[in-house]
């Protein structure tokens, strides 16, 4: 391990052989296959070798490919349907290769063949009853095939023989033999049928017989009849068996029977069961004798007697008062609840029983109108009968009554008969209300609720206001609405509510009243007015404010009756002006409220309005017309009475003459003036004759003419017209007014008034 003390070699040595070739165990082989076989179906398994010591492993191929079979590993399959290849031999090549490359080949010879159908359960024998009726399953048939079949008979003998074959459950492709419904079969005509069966997949099939036996039917026969039975009639109740025909065949039986009385209560089944069809306490005759036949379905046997005898027999409760027309009968509607309407009689002739009432009614509706006494058979009313109202009028009532074991019924009708009824008002009371107006004016609708029972009546109304107001007033008769039956004034004394009573009639002339409160309300519908027009007025420029106007009230009047609508206020239009040199208060006193020697001077005259307007918004006006006179002013007051100068006797006479000389020259100015004046025409003084100043044509005359020479003219006239008298009367005014000045206010309005309507008579002239 440490030192090498020699050196050594080896040598190996290969010896090679040639290869040896893969070889089959099974093949070539022959193998046979039926063409019904499923796709992946394995038909053969291959087996081969290699003797080589380097085998590894031998692969499996087809060298030819192929549409139906395949190889894997070594399996062989079927990779399509084959049953197109019937009867012919698929020669399938086979190559084993192992790893060097060697191979060899064999043939698989593939034979493929249908497989035939077998019918295998039959031959056979069947047998039938002749008295066979139906279509039914006489055979199923066995076939092994793996490919699906379809059977028939293909034929009989004798011909014509009623079967057939066919799928026993559809898509099942399981087959069997029928016969035909109703097939006919009569043992003394035919007692066999051989039945040829083929079953056949298309390409091959198989054939076998069925033989069919035809047995003769047997007659029935009773075996416990005649017979008599006893029924108890309170305990046999419906459907209860009551016997059981016996006979010696049960092939398809039909029993048929008649009763003597007629319509006996039983019924008998196919198996000769006796059932009871109804209860027996309903059935009053004693006793039936039922004549009883049996047909198996090709010979009828009969009659036999079978007899019942029904025990203790009860009668029958009978009604005695509800038959023909008795059963009809009405009553009026409104009839008082608990009224009796009918009493039903019945009888039992049994003694001891006890009868017991019940009903029931068409339309169901009559039982919450009437009630029937249970033990009395009486007939009342139970609820309130409205023919109007009511669904139906008219009720028919069956009527039961039962002894504990029998029951009877009848038929009763009872109709509602209608009444007419009087209409009535909702309430007691009503009102409407309308503005005064002109006749013929419709006020709100009153909206009566009148109820009236009978339906489809038609209502009319009246009213009746009581005497005097009626006439104020119509109503419509087809709708009860309210027209004013005449032209309506609260402001001239109309009245604000009137009671009145309204009758409402049916077409049958009965009636309904309630009261009716008609409420007329007044309207703004006048005007304010003043007394007159226009109001004069005599003030000095130099007054002083809040002094009033001829110390009157200029009050205007409303008429209409509603203080809302009569008050009135007032105002001054002063528009023109730009100021409002005046005013009034709530009662109609003018005063002056500015200063109006800034504005107005002496021998001037200004009109305005004077407004009164009323709560409702109407408005009437006068005009107020101020003349500034002249006036002669002293050092603590402006007085409106003329001149003094006249007081004194002398000055009046030393200038009597100087005045008539000056009067004369006057004339002549005055008629060179007016030749050539143009606003004094003929035309002017003809159109201002007779008009007071304020209303003159050209005022601005008098306004222009300078105040000195309307002075002397004024004094000049007043001399000539009243001489020595006029002077004295004047020193008189004179000394009234001086009294005046010291605080005397003894003056009143009528003294005041004259002044200065002599005034204006002066000016005037």
């Amino acid at each position: 391990m440490a030192n090498t003390f020699n050196n050594r070699a080896y040598a190996v040595t290969a010896t090679t052989a040639n290869s040896a070739n893969p070889y089959f165990f099974n093949l070539p082989q022959t193998i046979h296959v039926y063409d019904h076989i499923a796709i992946g179906t394995t038909i053969f398994t291959v087996s081969a070798k290699d003797d080589d010591y380097d085998y590894g492993g031998i692969s499996l191929t087809l060298p030819t490919s192929s549409s139906y079979f395949t190889i894997t590993t070594n399996t062989i399959t079927t990779s399509a349907s084959i049953s197109s290849l019937t009867g012919t031999s698929q020669a399938l090549s086979v190559k084993a290769e192992d790893s060097c490359g060697k191979f060899s080949s064999s043939t698989l010879t593939i034979v493929i063949r249908n497989q035939i159908p077998v019918i295998t359960s039959l031959p056979t024998t069947y047998e039938i009853d002749e008295t066979h009726t139906s279509s039914s399953l006489i055979h199923s048939l066995g076939v092994t095939d793996g490919e699906p079949i379809s059977c028939t008979v293909t034929s009989t003998s004798p011909a014509g023989g009623p079967f057939t074959a066919k799928e026993i459950t559809s898509g099942s492709g399981n087959f069997g033999v029928y016969t035909n419904a109703n097939p006919m079969l009569d043992f003394d005509t035919t007692k066999r049928f051989d039945v040829y069966v083929r079953c056949s997949d298309n390409k091959n099939y198989d054939e076998e017989q069925l033989i069919v036996i035809v047995k003769k039917n047997a007659i029935p026969d009773f075996t416990n009849l005649p017979k008599h039975v006893e029924k108890d009639q309170q305990t046999t109740s419906n459907n209860v068996i009551l016997d059981t025909v016996s006979v010696t065949d049960t092939d398809g039986l039909t029993f048929t029977y008649t009763c003597d009385p007629a319509s006996c209560p039983i019924s008998i089944a196919s198996n000769g069961r006796i059932t009871s069809t109804s209860a027996f306490s309903s059935v009053f005759t004693p006793g039936y004798d039922v004549t009883i036949a049996v047909n198996d379905g090709h010979t009828t046997v009969g009659g036999k007697l079978w007899s019942i005898h029904i025990k203790d027999v009860n009668d029958k409760p009978q009604f005695s008062n509800v038959h023909g027309s008795l059963g009809v009968f009405g009553v009026e509607e409104n009839t008082p609840i608990g009224t009796t309407v009918y009493v039903v009689s019945a009888t039992d002739i049994d003694p001891g029983d006890t009868l017991t009432y019940s009903w029931s009614s068409f339309p169901t509706a009559g039982l919450s109108f009437f009630e029937l006494g249970a033990s009395t058979g009486i007939i009342k009313t139970k609820a309130n009968l409205d023919y109007d109202t009511m669904g139906s009028t008219s009720f028919r009532f069956t009527i039961s009554v039962t002894d504990s074991k029998d029951t009877a019924s009848a038929t009763i009708t009872v109709n509602v008969i209608n009444i007419n009824e009087a209409p009535s008002f909702g309430h007691t009371s009503y009102s409407v209300s309308g503005d005064e107006d002109v006749a013929g004016t419709k006020l709100s609708t009153p909206g009566f609720a009148v109820t009236e029972p009978d339906s489809g009546d038609t209502k009319y109304y009246f009213m009746d206001c009581g005497g005097y107001d009626t006439n104020f007033f119509e109503m419509d008769s087809a709708n009860g609405d309210v027209y004013l039956g005449r032209d309506f004034d609260r402001d001239a004394g109309h009245p604000e509510t009137t009671a009145c009573k309204v009758t409402v009639r049916d077409t049958g002339g009965l009636t309904g009243t309630t009261s009716l409160t008609v409420t007329i309300d007044d309207i703004n519908d006048n005007t304010p007015r003043f007394e007159v027009p226009v109001f004069t007025f005599y003030l000095d420029p130099t007054d002083p404010v809040g002094t009033r106007l001829g110390n009157v009230t200029l009050a205007a009047t409303d008429n209409d009756i509603t203080p809302a609508y009569s008050g009135v206020t007032y105002s001054v239009d002063m528009t023109a002006f730009g100021n409002d040199y005046f005013t009034v208060d709530g009662e109609g006193n003018v005063t002056v409220n500015r200063d109006l020697s800034s504005k107005f001077s002496q021998m001037e005259i200004i009109n305005f309005k004077i407004v009164a307007r009323d709560l409702g918004g109407l408005s009437g006006t006068a005009t107020i017309s101020i003349i500034f006179p002249e006036t002669t002013t002293t050092s603590t007051t402006t007085t409106e009475q003329p001149h003094v100068f006249w007081a004194d006797p002398l000055n009046v006479v030393w200038l009597e003459f100087g005045f008539a000389a000056l009067a004369a020259l006057i004339v002549f100015i005055v008629v060179i003036s007016i030749k050539h004046c143009p606003g004094c025409s003929k035309a002017d003084r003809v159109k201002n004759r007779g008009k007071p100043l304020e209303d003159t044509t050209d005022k601005s005359r008098l306004i222009r003419t300078p105040k000195s020479k309307l002075r002397s003219i004024n004094h000049l006239i007043g001399a000539f017209s009243t001489g020595k008298k006029e002077a004295e009367k004047a020193t008189t005014k004179g000394d009234q007014k001086k009294s005046n000045e010291r605080g005397d206010d003894s003056k009143d309005q009528n003294g005041t008034e004259t002044k200065k309507k002599k005034m204006i008579s002066v000016n005037n002239k």
